[in-house]
């Protein structure tokens, strides 16, 4: 078994990277640094397991960037599932039945998560934690389960069985296993915490009078205003198929967030065969279902966090169909041919890379 690590961290197209090829001039960093650029501060840290990065523009207060960066590890100490002393490893670690006092802030978490699982029919799943940590995939601990394992903790996957309260959480099922077996409900917020920080560290900025900014959370972006010398923010999705950087074309967008999921992600290559990191809750196994790619365009960044999962879960008719059926989102689906579907919005700030791109405006 070999296993190829390609997880968050290193995820920064399609998922949408920012680089030089495009202009955005987010090369990857680990320290401090002014910009060359008058009243333009920029940072990037490793955190939420990616490397994170923040610009401010038209400002030279390093004291924001730096409490944008605070409320990010606050947040991921709350809400992460892989901090002992999270609010979520707290529910996790519960006794099922039990309501668990939470923050309001992780309990409107959690409520969007559920929303999202019932607009897409559990599709987009945020008790999906169990099935991820059966698979490992994108981490060291990555292994194949057989088809028992995946059966028998399929039942532990049900949004239906989270109960949300004022001030608590509980969840009401468990899996009917030997006591040997550890196995329960979890909750994993991996697919929408990065978005809702996202959104959490806009407010931040725009609280404290700043409204040009971008904000790169790992491929999650969002960005606000415009740059000082006027022009909008050029964001590249990339070609599924092709290396790290190769874009099939450009959105241009002046706020916003740009959110994408696809098989190139994170995954594994267990017994000769590649494994993405994208569940079926329904299966158990890595969805197939002729999408590769799907990126998600919302004025919020949790928005599209959720849906670019949701979406690829569902398959390129049921998931083009979720997308028409809310306000304010534009969306671009690619499939295994390479081809493209997109909306009419997302279509009008789009710029394909090559004229050979297949693009169908639905």
């Amino acid at each position: 078994m070999t296993e190829r690590k390609s997880p968050r961290n290193k995820v920064f197209l399609l998922t949408l990277v920012l680089g030089l090829a495009i202009g955005l001039g987010l090369a990857p960093r680990l320290i401090k640094r002014r910009s060359n650029k008058a009243n333009t501060i920029e940072n990037s840290k490793f955190l939420l397991d990616t490397l994170v990065s923040i610009r401010v523009y038209q400002s030279d207060r390093r004291e924001i960037l730096d409490g944008a960066f605070k409320l990010i590890e606050e947040l991921e100490n709350q809400v992460s599932r892989y901090k002992a002393s999270s609010e979520i490893s707290r529910i996790n670690s519960t006794p099922v039945g039990t309501a668990v006092p939470v923050s309001d802030a992780t309990r409107k978490l959690i409520a969007v998560g559920l929303r999202y699982a019932r607009l897409s029919d559990g599709a987009f799943d945020p008790t999906v934690g169990a099935l991820v940590k059966l698979w490992g995939i994108g981490t060291e601990n990555a292994r194949l389960p057989t088809p028992h394992e995946i059966q028998s903790t399929l039942p532990l996957v049900d949004y239906r069985a989270v109960s949300i309260a004022s001030a608590s959480v509980t969840l009401e099922r468990q899996l009917p296993i030997p006591a040997s077996n550890s196995a329960r409900m979890t909750l994993d917020l991996g697919g929408i915490a990065k978005g809702w920080m996202a959104d959490r560290v806009a407010e931040f900025l725009r609280s404290n009078g700043e409204h040009n900014f971008l904000i790169n959370l790992g491929g999650n972006i969002l960005v606000s205003g415009s740059k000082p010398n006027g022009e909008s923010y050029k964001i590249g999705i990339q070609d599924p198929f092709g290396d790290r950087g190769e874009y099939l074309g450009i959105f241009t967008l002046e706020g916003g967030s740009v959110v994408s999921s696809g098989i190139y992600e994170r995954f594994s290559e267990l017994n000769g065969k590649r494994y993405h990191h994208i569940l079926s809750t329904g299966s158990g196994y890595p969805i197939d279902n002729g999408l590769a790619g799907v990126t998600i365009l919302s004025e919020h960044s949790v928005d599209g966090d959720a849906l670019s999962t949701a979406v690829f879960a569902l398959g390129i008719e049921k998931g083009i169909e979720l997308v028409h059926s809310l306000d304010g989102i534009e969306a671009a689906l690619i499939d295994s041919n390479g081809s493209m579907l997109i909306t009419a919005g997302a279509a009008s700030i789009f710029e394909a890379s090559s004229p050979n791109l297949q693009i169908e405006v639905r």
